[in-house]
């Protein structure tokens, strides 16, 4: 039974939305995206060492990579580290679709030219000082790079991003030039983070 608890913690850990960076990924799950389309991810979780073992968890996390990588995937569990309570687990993928794969999530990262092109819509956006952009607005970005997000219901997730952020979601806390919180909501979210 405690086997099947640590598979099962270590899975739930690896299958939520996160990512590297900042003071922010010690504390809140993060994505970041970088400029050459690499995605790395940071898996911050509760951890009672009373019932789990650092080690074995990472044992765990390294072998569920290597069966992904056995078909055509390409990802890197970077670390495992436990301390203050917590669980801290960061992972490298390297391209998004590889992300999408591993984790069953939405995640887009282009221009937002091409993100219309691959079907997106756009809507509710708002630029850093939170007034609304029309329709004719957005067309302004439209060579501008852009990250699409999904969260999962009454997830809070982190997303930094290489350059400076000009706009996004509603739902959207900027908390810096690179960086936009996701508000937990009850539902699952598609987020918009438009940057230079």
């Amino acid at each position: 039974m405690r086997k099947w608890k640590k598979i099962l913690i270590i899975t739930a850990a690896l299958c939520i939305l996160t990512g590297c960076g900042g003071a922010a990924s010690e504390s809140v799950n993060t994505v970041s995206i970088q400029n050459d389309g690499k995605i790395e991810h940071t898996i911050v979780e509760q951890f009672d060492r009373n019932y789990y073992d650092a080690d074995e968890l990472s044992e765990m996390a390294k072998e569920r990579v290597d069966r992904y990588n056995a078909g055509t995937g390409s990802i890197t569990c970077e670390s495992v580290e436990s301390g203050s309570g917590k669980i801290v687990v960061k992972m490298l993928y390297q391209s998004e679709a590889d992300y999408k794969k591993f984790n069953n999530r939405e995640l887009f990262y282009g221009t937002v030219g091409q993100a219309s092109q691959s079907g997106y819509t756009l809507s509710g956006i708002v630029s850093v000082d939170g007034e609304a952009i029309d329709d004719a607005g957005l067309e302004t970005f439209a060579d501008n790079h852009i990250v699409i997000v999904q969260t999962k219901n009454g997830e809070e997730l982190n997303v930094r991003v290489y350059d400076k952020i000009l706009c996004g979601s509603e739902n959207l806390t900027f908390s810096g030039k690179r960086d936009a919180l996701i508000t937990a909501a009850d539902a699952e979210t598609l987020s918009y983070i438009i940057f230079q």
